[in-house]
Parts: C-alpha cells; sequence; structure tokens
C-alpha cells in the first residue's frame, strides 16, 4: 500500500469523563466497530482508553483514571468536560522536526520509541492544543498493526480529512506549525498531504474535526461527539 504524501493528520484524540458511554455514542454516529485497546500502557499513563479505525485515520477516546492528585487530563476534563483532547501528526522525518522545533526555542514534552516508530508529543502552549508528531515505518502502517486496520468500519465516515483548532492568535500558531512540519501555510490553514488543520480566533483548543461522508447525503452534517463538532465533507478529487 502506498502510503499519502507526509507530514499528514493521522489521528484525533477525545478526552471523555466515561468511556463506554462515548464510545456507544461514537458507535452509534460515526458507525465504528469494535476498536483497539493498550489497557496496561495506557494506564501506566493514567488513562483508559480505545482506539476506533476508519479507512486509514483514527479517533481515539481517553478518559483519565482516578488518582490521588489531579493530572492534567483530570483538571481539563474538570474546566471544559468532555472536549477535544490532541491532534497525531504523522511526519517523514522526526529528527529534523525536533531540529526545527529547537531553532524556535521549542522542544516535545518528551520522545521515545513506541512500536514500529517514534512517538513525541509537543505542548499545547506552543501547538493550541496537544500534538503528537509520529514517525511511523513503513510509512503506510500506524501503532498497533495490523490489528488497528483489520478493525476499520467505513459505512457512515470513511476517513478523517481535517480539524479545527482554536487559539488566541492563529497566525502566531499557524507559523510554529509551519515551521515545525516545514509546510507552506494557507492563510490560518495548513495543508498536510490529503489533510488540513485550521486555526480560528477563541478559546483555546481543538473544536472541530472533518470526516469524510460515505453517503453523499450526509456531506453538511455536523454532529456533535464528547463536545467536538464532527463535520461531514465530501470526498477529495
Amino acid at each position: 500500500m502506498t502510503a499519502p504524501p507526509l507530514p499528514r493528520l493521522r489521528q484525533v484524540a477525545l478526552l471523555v469523563p466515561d468511556l463506554e458511554s462515548a464510545l456507544a455514542e461514537v458507535r452509534a454516529t460515526l458507525g465504528a466497530t469494535e476498536g483497539t485497546r493498550d489497557p496496561e500502557e495506557m494506564a501506566a499513563l493514567g488513562f483508559e482508553h480505545e482506539i476506533v479505525s476508519f479507512a486509514d485515520t483514527f479517533l481515539e477516546l481517553c478518559s483519565p483514571l482516578p488518582s490521588e492528585t489531579a493530572t492534567p487530563a483530570q483538571r481539563l476534563l474538570g474546566r471544559r468536560g468532555a472536549c477535544g483532547y490532541l491532534l497525531d501528526v504523522q511526519v517523514p522525518d522526526l529528527d529534523a522536526v525536533v531540529a526545527r522545533a529547537a531553532e524556535a526555542g521549542i522542544a516535545p514534552l518528551f520522545g521515545e520509541s513506541f512500536g514500529a516508530g517514534r512517538i513525541s508529543q509537543w505542548h499545547p502552549r506552543a501547538m493550541g492544543t496537544l500534538v503528537e508528531l509520529d514517525e511511523v515505518d513503513p510509512p503506510a502502517s500506524w501503532h498497533y498493526a495490523p490489528q488497528i486496520f483489520e478493525r476499520a468500519a467505513t459505512g457512515v465516515a470513511t476517513d478523517v480529512v481535517g480539524a479545527e483548532v482554536a487559539v488566541p492568535d492563529p497566525a502566531s500558531v499557524v507559523a510554529t506549525w509551519a515551521h515545525l512540519l516545514d509546510v507552506r501555510p494557507d492563510g490560518d490553514r495548513l495543508r498536510l498531504g490529503p489533510t488540513t488543520v485550521t486555526f480560528v480566533e477563541g478559546d483555546e483548543g481543538l473544536r472541530a474535526v472533518d470526516v469524510t461522508a460515505a453517503d453523499p447525503e450526509r456531506v453538511g452534517d455536523v454532529v456533535t461527539l464528547s463536545g467536538v463538532g464532527f463535520r461531514f465533507v465530501g470526498r477529495q478529487a
């Protein structure tokens, strides 16, 4: 399988107070089937989660586990309720991203090997929302392959193709993303392979996700899941 051009938006994560009820809503609305879980790894990070699969992109729901002291995710959930949490962008060369970030005085929160790839997370202060930038080998694969591809459900939404992030200063955040990813911005939008990330003025956070509609009659529909608007769009030419 030939991978689309990189960088590209590959996965979106939502933060939810109740994992099972949020999953039930996603399955009913987006046609998702049984997803992929990594209970031990995520429990070590203070979460329970499930990743549901579309054709070649993914939606993760994360719910903080109880703890003696409040974690950043718990505090965010307390402030906003269920909300957009993270954008995961696949990059061709993570070392090059980190080097460009250093030029701008930015460093990842952490970076480590994971499966057949390398992952890194970046602070919302610089990126407008929590961001993960990952390098995967081979590029057409993804974390938890092959299982994550075997559970694809495309009857309602076929893929994630865009996201909208609200930030106080869109131009500044677009410039940061463009520098790290080495792409040319299109106004307040970044075209990342077959996907886009758009920045609008407002309170900081992931506001909306664009998904390709399997049924053309659904184009233009918007549904709200865990505080995030999911917008059905047409297939790209």
